[in-house]
This record gives C-alpha cells, structure tokens and sequence, in this order.
C-alpha cells in the first residue's frame, strides 16, 4: 500500500511541477523577442510528459490492474522517480516565481527588474544542463510510454 501512495505522490508531483514549468516556458516565449530553441523544446517535451503522467494517474485511478505496471515503474531507480528527480532538477533551471512577478509588474522595483533582466540573461548559460535534462527526460518517458503500452496489449 505505502508503495502505491509513493507512486501517486510521484505522478501527481511530476505533474505539478510540469505545470509550472509550462506557464514559465509560456511566460518566457510571449516576453522575449528572440526565444532560445531550447526553451521551445522544454515546452514541448514537458507538455507531452504532463500528458503521459496526466494518464498514469488516471489508470491508477480508474484501472485495479494496474499492479504489474506500478513493479514496473516504481521504485527509488523506476522511471517515474527518475522522471521526477530530473523535472524537478530542470524546474531549478528556471527564475524564481517572484522575479518573474516582478518583470510583470510595472512597478517594480529597480532592484527587481534588475533580477529579471539578469535571470533572462542567465538562460542560454544553462542549455547544455537543460539539454541533458531533457534527454534524461525523455528516455524515462520512453520507457514509461512502452510499459503502458506493453500492458495495454
């Protein structure tokens, strides 16, 4: 039983943080004239794992058979855990809530729209981290897409 809440907690804190990423990569591409490629990329690999999580929580939900895929994906070394230590990684990459706040806020301090200004600039500096991320990401997706699929067969 303790295993099955420690995958749920997993799933649904993947998704929340996907969550916040994807208004942060939404906020950062409408903001800046020239959106780095890499930013696009996390938007779209983050949108599309929040996808697969969003269904891992569903048939947990609705499926009681699910006990041979939770064995699969489970456990301190499982994707979904991998998956969530390296969203949660990625989710560091990016500015706080509150300097972005402060970049929308037209009375914001010089001092806040100082960190704003420099949080952006801090961006292309990072890539080649959130490029790993993203692979890590992405395999651990992978694996969890052919497990469902493998199950549902």
């Amino acid at each position: 039983m303790a295993e099955v809440l420690a995958v749920v907690g997993s799933v649904i804190a993947v998704i929340q943080i996907s969550d916040r990423i994807i208004e942060l990569c939404k906020f950062y591409i409408e903001s800046l004239a020239e959106t780095p490629s890499s930013l696009r990329a996390v938007l779209i690999e983050i949108s599309t794992l929040k996808t697969v999580f969003k269904t891992l929580q569903f048939l947990g939900k609705c499926d009681h058979s699910t006990t041979a895929l939770q064995k699969h994906l489970s456990g301190p070394d499982g994707p979904i855990e991998g998956c969530r230590s390296a969203i949660a990684e990625l989710e560091k990459l990016f500015p706080s809530q509150s300097v972005r706040k402060a970049g929308q806020n037209t009375s914001a301090s010089k001092t806040q729209k100082i960190q704003t200004a420099l949080a952006t600039l801090a961006w292309p500096l990072k890539q080649s981290r959130v490029q790993e991320l993203l692979r890590q990401i992405s395999n651990y997706k992978a694996v969890i897409q052919l497990t469902l699929s493998t199950e549902s067969t």
